[in-house]
């Protein structure tokens, strides 16, 4: 187990290449230039504007130089600087919104894991019956609503009923930690009920395969109670596939963060990203998605070690 993790960790900065490559030549290998986004936007039409611009960011130069630049720079912790005015530098800004983005996407696992595994065990463990009807039909549900359609209804319907909206004002945690999750819990709720429909299902699922499986039959003709065969024996052996649902719901999250901090105006990696693509702002392009491709290779591992915690019967 130990060799499989290092193998990982080793191929971690291979994977990030491969990416960054791909990545910067989708964002600079185009027709056009990011000067007339920075420069072209504010009405100003000189072309010694868009040389000089061009060449203070050495966007004047040959793609791989370029690249060899950003690369050498983001070993060293710099990803550059933002091409739209103040120029701030990227990895500042980043640094600056990356705990609200992890708050939110930690908030939105931890709800889309409690309820999804909570409904779809009860809803196998009473099959057919008018609670396990119930849940299909919310889970269904639950799955057909977009992500951002009821992000709305959430800001829209309480102002529209009750003349209440949630707070507009974010305020980091270590300020004020209880107002700071009155706020975070918005968007994280929304995530995650929308993603624990898919988790319930994909549980009901695994439940029920593991229910008629021939050990649990001979454990319940030992005498044992209902609630220690299914804690014990069903629902630790259903859990392999749940973790697998619960490390690919990231990618969802992920997804939906963008849009769910832009609705709730949370100052996040998300809403970062989203200005980066309207300004064509390149350089916070590629350093915000590179840092969600980092959190998705490391949370895969994860996944993969709690496969051999889960079933020590796994060994890589």
């Amino acid at each position: 187990m130990t060799r499989y993790i290092v193998r990982r960790l080793v191929a971690v900065p291979f994977m990030l290449l491969g990416i960054s490559f791909f990545l910067f030549m989708l964002l600079y290998i185009r027709p056009g230039s990011a000067a007339f986004a920075a420069i072209g936007s504010v009405g100003d039409a000189d072309p010694r504007a868009f040389e000089n611009f061009e060449k203070r960011f050495g966007l004047d130069r040959p793609w791989y130089v370029q690249y060899g630049d950003w690369l050498w720079g983001a070993l060293q912790g710099d990803m550059g600087e933002r091409l739209t005015p103040p120029h701030d530098d990227v990895m500042g800004d980043i640094i600056e919104v990356l705990p609200n983005t992890l708050e939110i996407g930690l908030l939105t696992i931890f709800i889309s894991s409690v309820v999804g595994v909570s409904v779809g065990v009860l809803s196998a463990v009473r099959r057919n019956s008018i609670l396990d009807y119930g849940f299909r039909g919310i889970t269904i549900m639950g799955l057909s609503i977009p992500n951002f359609w009821l992000m709305i209804l959430v800001i829209y319907l309480p102002a529209l009923w009750w003349g209440w909206t949630p707070a507009r004002q974010w305020v980091v945690f270590t300020d004020e930690p209880i107002y700071n999750l009155s706020l975070a819990i918005w968007p994280a709720m929304t995530l995650g009920l929308a993603s624990s429909a898919g988790i319930a299902r994909f549980t009901r699922t695994s439940m029920l395969e593991v229910l008629f499986s021939d050990y649990v039959r001979t454990a319940r003709a030992k005498g044992l109670r209902d609630r220690r065969v299914i804690w014990g024996h069903v629902f630790r052996n259903s859990l392999i596939p749940v973790i697998t649902l619960l490390g690919l719901q990231l990618g969802g999250v992920l997804g939906g963060v963008v849009i769910a901090e832009q609705l709730f105006t949370v100052p996040g990696l998300g809403r970062l990203a989203l200005e980066g693509v309207t300004d064509q702002d390149y350089p916070v392009v590629l350093a915000t998605i590179m840092v969600f491709a980092f959190v998705f290779i490391i949370v895969t591992l994860i996944v993969d070690i709690l496969y051999t915690i889960v079933d020590p019967r796994i060994r890589y």
